[in-house]
């Protein structure tokens, strides 16, 4: 957890200066997952606003706060889905297999994930090994300068293999 358990603490109460922490630390991780699901870029913000206020909402619902990042990521997924849900731009059942199949053990990959990497960890692994995006368009997608990003990737793995061993 890169944000600390009393801040988390605190955006449940409802500070506005945690919520504003909360927001900072996880807003690339949810457009991340809601970008999964949606593909222009001002839709996903506002889906993106939407999650958050949902999950300001539902804070108190957040029990364990090693959790917050589980708890966020899969607002952002049921926001996203319910934006495609009543959008109607389910073009076809390939596409509805990708997002209920495929995407799905995505999250799952997601949810393994959480407890040991951090988010940036998190996204650029997702980019590189998941989706095999090239060194550039990480860079593109993300704004990590590419020695950054290669850096943070490879101490993911070194992560992942610890945890694997």
């Amino acid at each position: 957890m890169s944000i600390s358990e009393k801040t988390i603490h605190a955006f449940i109460l409802g500070n506005e200066d945690a919520i504003g922490k909360v927001y900072d630390e996880y807003k690339n991780l949810m457009y991340f997952v809601i970008a999964n699901y949606i593909s222009l870029p001002e839709d996903c913000e506002d889906v993106l606003s939407d999650a958050f206020i949902k999950a300001i909402n539902h804070r108190r619902d957040v029990k364990d706060p090693s959790k917050i990042k589980s708890f966020l990521t899969a607002i952002a997924r049921n926001t996203a889905l319910d934006f495609l849900k009543k959008s109607k731009e389910i073009p076809n059942s390939e596409v509805v297999e990708e997002m209920y199949g495929e995407q799905d053990q995505y999250n799952v990959m997601l949810n393994l994930l959480e407890p040991l990497l951090t988010n940036k960890e998190t996204i650029v692994t997702y980019y590189r090994a998941v989706f095999e995006y090239s060194w550039s368009e990480i860079v593109e997608l993300t704004g990590i300068p590419e020695s950054s990003a290669r850096a943070i990737y490879a101490s993911a793995k070194e992560k992942l293999r610890k945890e694997l061993r």
